[in-house]
């Protein structure tokens, strides 16, 4: 799970650039976000640092935050905040990656309302 963080973070910083941020979705950045949640459900830290990689992967990018749906990214974001209630920094990260998520994105406001 410490690897899956450190890469998580560094995700979450390149794609803050928006010259960055194309070519690590091309290459796998939203599936990859996802399938780490998906596969260390218990770890805090590691769903934290997704859904900040996912936070700045939907924003300002409306292709993304189809993608981010299509892969699966609001389930497994609302499925972090249910694990981990306690967790500030999860709650924080969760909330702003659905915020992004749902800017100007009618089909993800109604899929955050649903899973919800």
């Amino acid at each position: 799970a410490d690897l899956q963080e450190v890469a998580l973070m560094a995700l979450s910083e390149l794609v803050q650039n928006d010259d960055c941020r194309a070519p690590n979705v091309n290459a796998g950045g939203i599936e990859a976000a996802v399938s780490a949640m998906q596969r260390h459900k218990d770890s805090a830290v590691v769903q934290e640092a997704a859904c900040e990689a996912l936070r700045n992967l939907a924003s300002y990018n409306d292709d993304n935050r189809i993608a981010i749906a299509e892969a699966g990214g609001i389930e497994a974001v609302e499925s972090a905040m249910r694990k981990h209630e306690g967790s500030a920094g999860v709650q924080e990260d969760a909330c702003w990656a659905l915020a992004n998520m749902a800017w100007n994105n009618n089909n993800n406001k109604t899929a955050i309302a649903k899973e919800g």
